[in-house]
């Protein structure tokens, strides 16, 4: 951060430490009133602005100190104070500039030029000209410019920028690609799936720049605090005067009292605790969703791409008896090589696994509601549920029907027959492969005081029963709509009797609910543009366990302000104490105002050295 962009605030301490060595040496206090006066006004008017709009908040708090340092003529008092309000300000002016760089280093990261190939020929053009479905080549070295699926090749992806993994990840055919990851080794052809503004780093950028909007949250705790306690301040003032008609000692409480110190330490915590998250690759979106992450009760989760990776795989598969595996597979592949359905991609990476290089089909066409046809010399292969029988007027024998009616109880909606020219050749089963850290993450969840968890999802009773069961969830509903799911977060806080419900997801369809919740948590890598616009803590890694590791920050976060607010009040205790048996006057009051405000500072740093 450049000397210039804080001059003022600079200015300001240069000249109260000026004033204080005229103060010491010459007795002169023309420089430290009129530097003390200058670095009021900000602070006086956010306070008069407060009051105006009748609201009681941090900076009336420390400007009532301060109009009582300079009525009673204490303008070391008064400089003390302001002294620690303009830290206060190069603290918010550093968090800005922070959110600024990490906006600029993201950018630096984002390739301008890419290689586009249309009809076997590649073509260099600007990122900003890539549109969805367009083919793009990476060679060895370069930087992936949208996110998108590999059609073509192997590589090895560095992809610590946006999820923290040190090592770099291979992707083959199928696999799915983040902009501005780098590829270190191998050369792929991919399929642009998110482009401009929806890619992954042009989101991350936003996401920043939305949290840095937020700065006035920790604030907010700040204004809770000074809405409590000054009230207090003012009786015991008004008491003092009542009860001893001295307007020095009167003046002395208030200075005691004066919460300059909060005005610090409350946005330091904070501050240390959102980059304590940023680090693991969790933007939280202003301090107030830290109170509510450590007070959560009520979990609720979505199922695809959250419980799960949102990812269908190949979980088994049958092979009739007449035909070659490896021909199995080869024809398989070829009427799946360009499916757009995540199903269809899944099978085709399976298939690519097993044959190897897969020839495009002579042609291709979707049998709606049902599947696929494709023919490769003079081969048919036509793969979908149980209504391809009947379309195609296929036949099975009695051991055929059998095998099928065995996976159709087995497996349920979540199977597909092939056939080749026309005879049965086999079956696949697929899955949405659930999260290996869901069951330990959630399980430390309610380690942390969550109560309840539970998940929504539209999926069929019987996958969504699994996955309940197996993560021992407290409740389900399952083929359940985006406007069900909206009803069923108010319900819960509507029966939560003050506990605050989180709610957990990645799609558009999570959008509604996530907006409604006490606090929603969006999978941000694979979620989209809805989801993370609407949730208040995005998960850029999709990793689950990060929730729990944000509820405990939350906790020991709120823990931290809770023990600064105690050593403030037990500071001003103490220094009532030695104003009324009459230790201290508005001097020795400022001073020990000015040494005491070090304590809660020291104790919110302790948050910049602690691990989540």
């Amino acid at each position: 951060m450049s000397f210039k962009a804080l001059l003022k605030e600079y200015a300001i301490i240069f000249f109260i430490s000026l004033g204080f060595v005229l103060h010491y040496f010459f007795k002169d206090d023309k420089v430290i009133l009129l530097a003390s006066v200058f670095g009021a006004l900000p602070f006086l008017w956010h306070a008069l602005m407060s009051l105006y709009r009748r609201k009681i908040d941090i900076h009336v708090f420390n400007m009532f100190a301060v109009t009582v340092a300079f009525i009673t003529r204490e303008i070391n008092s008064a400089a003390f104070i302001v002294l620690m309000l303009t830290f206060a300000e190069i603290l918010d002016r550093y968090n800005e500039f922070r959110s600024r760089r990490a906006v600029e280093e993201l950018l630096k990261l984002k390739p301008l030029k890419a290689m586009r190939e249309i009809n076997g020929q590649t073509e260099e053009v600007g990122v900003d000209e890539i549109r969805e479905n367009d083919i793009i080549v990476v060679p060895t070295g370069a930087r992936i410019p949208v996110d998108g699926v590999v059609i073509f090749g192997r590589a090895f992806i560095d992809e610590s920028l946006l999820t923290g993994e040190s090592m770099p990840v291979e992707k083959i055919v199928g696999d799915r690609v983040l902009s501005s990851t780098l590829n270190e080794t191998g050369a792929i052809k991919f399929k642009a799936v998110r482009v401009g503004s929806d890619s992954t780093i042009e989101r991350m950028v936003a996401l920043i720049k939305e949290a840095s909007k937020n700065k006035s949250q920790p604030e907010k705790l700040a204004d809770r605090f000074a809405k409590i306690f000054l009230p207090v301040v003012i009786i015991l003032g008004v008491a003092t005067y009542v009860l001893t008609k001295s307007i020095s000692m009167t003046a002395a409480i208030f200075l005691v009292a004066c919460a300059d110190d909060m005005s610090v330490a409350i946005p330091l915590a904070v501050t240390a605790s959102l980059g304590q998250a940023a680090k693991r690759g969790v933007i939280i979106k202003g301090g107030a969703w830290l109170d509510r992450l450590g007070k959560i009760k009520t979990l609720v989760l979505d199922k695809t791409g959250t419980l799960t990776y949102g990812k269908i795989d190949l979980k088994d598969f049958y092979i009739d008896p007449k035909f070659q595996e490896k021909d199995f597979w080869l024809l398989v592949g070829i009427a799946e090589k360009y499916s757009e359905h995540p199903a269809g991609r899944a099978i085709f990476k399976k298939s690519f696994a097993a044959a190897g290089e897969i020839p495009d089909p002579e042609q291709f066409s979707v049998q709606k509601g049902s599947g696929i046809s494709a023919s490769y010399k003079n081969q048919i292969v036509v793969i979908g549920n149980e209504n391809i029988i009947k379309e195609n007027n296929f036949t099975l024998s009695d051991i055929e029907k059998k095998t099928v009616l065995d996976w159709s109880r087995k497996y349920g909606e979540t199977f597909s027959l092939v056939f080749i020219d026309k005879k049965f050749a086999g079956l696949l089963a697929l899955s949405d492969i659930p999260r290996t850290e869901a069951s330990l993450s959630l399980e430390q969840a309610r380690m942390l005081g969550v109560e309840k968890i539970g998940m929504l999802t539209g999926d069929n009773e019987n996958v969504a029963k699994n996955l309940s069961d197996g993560l021992k969830l407290d409740f389900y509903q399952s083929k359940i709509n985006p406007e069900e799911k909206l009803e069923k977060i108010k319900s819960l806080i509507g029966a939560g009797r003050g506990g605050v419900v989180a709610m957990v997801g990645d799609g558009i369809n999570d959008g509604p609910a996530l907006a409604e919740a006490d606090v929603s948590i969006a999978m941000g890598q694979g979620g989209t543009a809805v989801a993370t616009e609407a949730a208040d803590v995005v998960i850029l890694t999709d990793d689950l366990s990060r929730i729990p590791e944000m509820i405990a920050l939350g906790k020991k976060t709120m823990s931290v302000i809770r023990v600064d607010t105690a050593i403030w009040a037990i500071s001003n205790i103490v220094g009532f104490v030695l104003v009324w048996t009459g230790y201290l006057d508005p001097v020795y009051a400022a001073a020990y105002n000015f040494i005491t405000d070090f304590f809660p500072l020291l104790n919110s740093a302790r948050l910049f050295r602690s691990r989540v």
